[in-house]
């Protein structure tokens, strides 16, 4: 495979689109990233004082995923789409879903910096690079949309679950049916659909060094997280059964 040189990443940039388009974009995610950060606020400092930073954030989290399924659907018509059209050109609805999200992840970025939340951190760090590489480059729009929308899907369980524990719902049966839906949407979406997905963005030669490794970084990511899963599929089967054990306090 021949070398990418910087000289040949800046010829494959569009200095007519990023002037008329991939500036103009950039410059929309910084009073998106401040809307999420206000959003927060309300929450954390005016609706909901009595409950936890982590909550508030949260809740924020869950609205994000599902507005930005909401984006992922109207670029996606077909379920086929995820994996048509690798390294294409971005359309102006890939923009509307990559630009919301970048202020979404840009402000959930300096939270989880300041909570030392170190796995996140490295998490959003690969899907902003990617996302704004997406948008500077004008390419890339597809799978980047199709990626989000892996990543997002098993979100609103993943922040729900987190949601429920501090409601005092941990042990519920909406609690452990809950867990259940996550840990098989994570792993399909994740483990199943992600990975060719994955490969068809790599091995793509039009895709920039810094897209790859977002999707490379996320697949890693995932994985690690997988087998927490697992073991939480099988502790909530169990209980789903009545088989558990309470555990000695």
């Amino acid at each position: 495979m021949p070398r990418q040189t910087s000289s040949s990443v800046l010829n494959t940039l569009d200095l007519d689109y990023l002037i008329r388009t991939g500036v103009p974009t950039m410059r929309k995610i910084v009073p998106l990233t401040l809307a999420w950060t206000a959003l927060y606020v309300l929450f954390r400092f005016v609706l909901l004082r009595k409950r936890t930073a982590d909550f508030n954030n949260r809740l924020v989290s869950l609205i994000h995923a599902l507005v930005a399924m909401k984006y992922c659907v109207a670029c996606l018509p077909t379920w086929g789409a995820l994996l048509e059209n690798v390294g294409g050109k971005n359309t102006s609805a890939h923009l509307d879903c990559i630009t919301m999200s970048l202020g979404y992840f840009v402000y959930d970025l300096i939270y989880c910096v300041l909570n030392n939340e170190i796995e996140n951190v490295i998490h959003h760090m690969f899907t902003v690079g990617g996302l704004a590489s997406g948008v500077v480059t004008g390419r890339s729009g597809p799978e980047l949309v199709g990626c989000l929308f892996l990543m997002e899907v098993s979100n609103p369980s993943l922040h729900l679950r987190s949601l429920l524990r501090e409601l005092d719902m941990k042990d519920s049966v909406l609690a452990s049916v809950n867990d259940l839906i996550f840990a098989l949407l994570f792993l399909f979406c994740r483990l199943v659909v992600g990975p060719p997905l994955v490969y068809k963005t790599v091995v793509n030669k039009d895709n920039t060094y810094l897209v790859k490794a977002g999707a490379l970084g996320i697949l890693i990511v995932s994985l690690m997280w997988a087998w927490k899963i697992i073991m939480m599929i099988v502790r909530t089967s169990k209980k789903l059964a009545g088989g558990s054990k309470p555990k000695k306090a």
